[in-house]
C-alpha cells in the first residue's frame, strides 16, 4: 500500500508513475530482481530515489501497480460453512486487464511477490476475521472438534496457498496444476491425516 504521500499527488503524476512501473516490470518479466526502482522515477520524470518518498519498497509498488489492474474488486464468496466456502474460493478467479494478467505471471514466477500477495494484503486482517466467523458459526453447530484454536487455524488456512504454490515450484510443476494441489492441501486440513476413530489408538 503506497505512503500517504503518493495519494497526494495530483491524479496524473500518480498514473505517470504507475504508467513508468508497468512498462518496467514488464521489460523485466522474465526477471523481477532486474527490475530498478531507479528507471522507473527517470521514466516517471522524477528524481531518482524519491519513489521511496511514495512507497516503501518495489514490491510494495508492484502489488498496487498490480491491485490497480484487476477489472473487479476482489469479493469473497458467501458460504453456509467454512468449508463450503473453501470450495468456492478455490474455484473463483480475479480478472485482469491484459497488464495485469502479465504482472500475474511475474508474480507466479516470483516467490517474494507471491508471499507478499499472500500475507501482506491489504484486507488480510479482514480475511481471516472472516475465516474466523465461519469457524464460530461451525462451532456453534457442534461441527468443530472442542478446544480448537480458532486463530492459529484461519493463519494454517490463509497460508495454504503459498504452501501450495512452494510445492509447485519445489517439484518443477505447470502453474496451472497449483489450484489443485491447493485443493487437496485444504481437503487435509479439513479432515486431516487419520480415518475416524483412530485417535485413541495413535495417542
Amino acid at each position: 500500500m503506497p505512503k500517504k504521500l503518493f495519494f497526494k499527488l495530483p491524479p496524473e503524476k500518480q498514473q505517470k508513475i504507475l504508467d513508468a512501473a508497468a512498462e518496467e516490470f514488464i521489460e523485466y518479466k522474465d526477471n523481477y530482481k532486474k527490475s530498478s526502482v531507479n528507471r522507473i522515477a527517470e521514466k516517471a520524470g522524477i528524481a531518482i530515489g524519491s519513489i521511496y518518498k511514495y512507497f516503501y519498497d518495489k514490491n510494495d509498488l508492484f502489488m498496487y501497480l498490480f491491485n490497480q489492474h484487476k477489472v473487479r474488486p476482489d469479493s469473497r464468496p458467501d458460504s453456509d460453512t467454512f468449508y463450503a466456502y473453501s470450495a468456492k474460493e478455490i474455484t473463483s478467479e480475479d480478472q485482469f486487464t491484459p497488464t495485469g494478467k502479465l504482472l500475474l505471471d511475474i508474480i507466479s514466477d516470483t516467490p517474494a511477490l507471491f508471499q507478499d500477495l499472500v500475507f501482506k494484503s491489504k484486507d488480510n486482517d479482514d480475511y481471516l476475521n472472516l475465516l474466523l466467523s465461519y469457524m464460530q458459526n461451525d462451532k456453534s453447530r457442534g461441527y468443530l472438534r472442542e478446544g480448537l484454536d480458532g486463530e492459529l487455524s484461519a493463519y494454517m488456512y490463509s497460508s495454504l496457498e503459498f504452501i501450495a504454490y512452494q510445492y509447485r515450484l519445489s517439484k518443477d510443476l505447470d502453474p496451472a496444476e497449483e489450484t489443485e494441489i491447493f485443493r487437496k492441501m485444504t481437503e487435509l486440513f479439513f479432515f486431516g491425516l487419520y480415518k475416524d476413530g483412530i485417535e485413541d489408538e495413535i495417542r
